[in-house]
């Protein structure tokens, strides 16, 4: 095992500058004093090095591994330091992404450079995510086309529901940190173009063969799904399309990452293999190889997963091809090593993790999985590779994908046996289309056939979709996602060294995730909980007894709207059975609940959901929490028991009640009380 490890040096690097990354996350420490540390660290090790001996050996590796672990901690305080943030005045910026169309507005990125205030000019390098108005001239915005506005940028925040995606989190490791809303009197276009910026020149070519795609009479679904596979932009993607690629376990297929550069490199592979029998074709090989994997991630924007792939395949072409012995675990590390370094929030990447994930699955796991059993087919030997591939991914990165989205899909391996070889065709098919487009007999052809080929495949995702218990769903806590982890790494070093103390170490990881999943249903059996959501156009109270529990809203909740997933997230986190979904007028009684005239009666409590925002209670009822869209004072009364009045409103409430404690969810985020 040790002798493994050593063949695998970036392996231990990447590790340690992973962990001074994740360390400086969660402390506070001045950038100086860590350099100081890391000055210290790195003179240890030259003093190491010049006075080494076998009794400090160990002490030195240490020593090297804690350099890398400063490393980390200062490449990570120094990419996430906030630029300067000017508040009200006039702003020039660059339109960064190609506008995507909401029902009401057009969102994109501005890369905000100058800001006029005060009579002076300021620099600044800022990132901000923007609504424009629906109108026309906001409809024609391309990406490097400059604008001036004004207004006053407000700070990302979320909404502070419990298990709620974290959103403001998620826009700061993209270093955005501002959101605005922009009127369409309040900006203009200015001719002058921005600066040269390779990713916006990859953005506006994007745009550019989204048009070619669009003129070739492809439907829209087929539209859709085409320029995710072969263009990365998944923007234009139906929620419905979504939906049934996740269903069938081929929502992979929509990311363009790993999965389509492997197939550019394959394809690239069975083209171009001839040149690799000779020393100087190798060289040639490579450089082709490697130039068509980053011209292919330019046509798809310079996307974060796909630059992650290409970066990963260039690190095994270049290893493969130029020495005579390479460990693919090792150009692995490098690679992630180097993406890494140039950007530390990649590792916060659910993609990232996933992506590596996946590529060691297939790298360890598959070859033996295939060598399992032999065919004397071809074509049935093609099979079984495909669904090795498929199984070996899916087993690798299990532990992520429940944890972060909380389903399973059973008839995965069904899926990819066609996904897959369709993908196949259909990334050269798409490329075909915008290099041949407007030939009159080709380009048709070409059309119908990519019609054809996706049309069939999302039919079968829907059968399959449809076939029972295609979805498990259950999900991982922190901890029990840890020895998940820890149980298939013990089990991967078992099979690699057949050692036993790896096979007890999966053991003792499997007793530990049986005992947490026990001590929490244990803590849960008789918990009583009240959760009023922080959602301003719907007052939704959420009631917990045990497994037990009750949504009610003030209207109908959408199946695959906003407040349905962040409700079925809470769910799948506290382990709980399916809602019963209730609306505020509904009349209902169970053994745990009482619901009527706006009333609530649960668990030896007592709630009314008010209607308007001046309602009046009856005098011959006091409830303990009164909740509601509550802002004007008219909800003042004498009571006994100084009830609290949880407030949905938009707007904060005007002033204190007389004889009520205020609490405002808009202000405060979601309201929750257990007993």
């Amino acid at each position: 095992m040790e002798k493994t490890i050593q063949k695998i040096p970036f392996l231990r690097i990447a590790v340690a500058f992973a962990i001074g990354i994740v360390a400086q996350s969660f402390i506070n420490i001045g950038f100086t004093f860590v350099f100081l540390i890391s000055l210290l660290a790195l003179l240890a090790v030259v003093l190491g090095q010049k006075f080494y001996s076998y009794r400090i050996a160990s002490y030195w590796g240490v020593m090297v591994h804690f350099v890398f672990v400063i490393l980390g901690v200062l490449v990570a305080m120094q990419y996430n330091q906030k630029p300067m943030i000017p508040g009200e005045g006039i702003f020039k910026a660059t339109i960064v992404e190609i506008p995507q169309e909401k029902p009401n507005s057009y969102q994109t990125i501005l890369h905000v450079e100058e800001v006029g205030a005060n009579d002076s000019i300021f620099q600044t390098n800022e990132k901000i995510i923007t609504w424009f108005e629906k109108e026309e001239n906001a409809k024609q915005l391309i990406p490097g086309q400059q604008i001036i506005f004004k207004g006053k940028p407000q700070m990302v925040s979320n909404n502070n529901n419990p298990f709620e995606f974290d959103y403001k989190q998620y826009l700061a490791k993209k270093k955005i940190y501002r959101q605005l809303y922009l009127p369409a009197e309040n900006w203009k276009k200015i001719n002058s173009e921005s600066s040269f910026s390779l990713p916006v020149f990859a953005e506006r070519v994007r745009m550019q063969l989204l048009q070619i795609y669009k003129e070739q009479g492809l439907g829209e679904n087929e539209l859709q799904i085409l320029s995710a596979l072969t263009l990365g932009y998944k923007r234009g993607l139906d929620p419905e399309t979504k939906r049934v690629f996740a269903s069938a376990g081929a929502m992979h297929v929509l990311a363009v990452s790993g999965l389509h550069v492997g197939i550019v490199f394959l394809v690239l592979n069975f083209l171009l293999g001839f040149l690799r029998k000779q020393k100087v074709g190798r060289i040639f090989f490579v450089l082709l190889t490697i130039s068509v994997l980053w011209f292919f991630a330019f046509l798809t924007g310079l996307s974060p997963s796909v630059t992650r792939a290409a970066t990963m395949f260039s690190f095994v072409v270049i290893g493969t091809n130029i020495r005579r012995q390479v460990n693919t675990y090792n150009s692995l590390a490098a690679s992630a090593f180097l993406l890494l370094l140039i950007n530390p929030n990649n590792l916060f990447e659910v993609g990232f993790q996933l992506s590596y994930a996946a590529v060691f699955g297939i790298v360890f796991l598959q070859p033996r999985l295939e060598n399992l059993v032999t065919f004397k087919y071809k074509i049935i030997r093609y099979a079984w590779a495909l669904l090795t591939v498929s199984v070996a991914a899916q087993i690798a990165t299990f532990p992520l994908s429940v944890y972060y989205f909380n389903q399973f899909p059973t008839y995965f391996w069904i899926s990819n046996l066609f996904v897959i070889p369709a993908v196949t065709l259909l990334i050269p098919l798409g490329i075909a289309m915008l290099v041949l487009h407007g030939i009159p007999v080709i380009s048709p052809f070409i059309s119908e056939t990519i019609n054809f080929v996706i049309g069939g495949i999302y039919s079968l995702l829907q059968f399959i979709e449809n076939l029972p218990s295609s979805i498990i769903e259950f999900t991982f806590l922190p901890l029990e996602l840890v020895f998940v982890a820890g149980f298939l790494l013990s089990v991967f070093v078992f099979i690699e060294t057949k050692r036993k103390l790896f096979f007890k170490l999966a053991l003792v990881n499997v007793v530990l995730v049986l005992f947490s999943v026990f001590i929490f249903k244990i803590n849960n059996l008789s918990r009583n909980e009240l959760i009023v959501y922080n959602q301003p156009d719907n007052t939704i109270v959420h009631l917990l007894s045990g497994p037990k529990n009750y949504v009610i809203s003030e209207k109908e909740l959408e199946e695959d709207g906003f407040s349905m997933g962040m409700i079925k997230n809470l769910v799948y986190r506290n382990r709980l059975r399916s809602p019963v979904f209730l609306t505020q007028h509904q009349i209902f009684e169970d053994e745990h609940l009482m619901l009527k005239d706006n009333f609530i009666c649960f668990e030896g409590r007592v709630f009314h959901i008010a209607s308007g925002n001046t309602p009046k209670l009856p005098r011959e009822l006091t409830p303990d929490i009164v909740i509601g869209p509550v802002t004007r004072p008219g909800l003042n009364q004498k009571t006994s028991s100084n009830p609290l009045l949880v407030s949905t409103a938009r707007f904060l409430p005007a002033e204190e009640f007389e004889s009520f404690k205020v609490y405002s969810v808009r202000k405060n985020g979601a309201y929750r009380e257990k007993w």
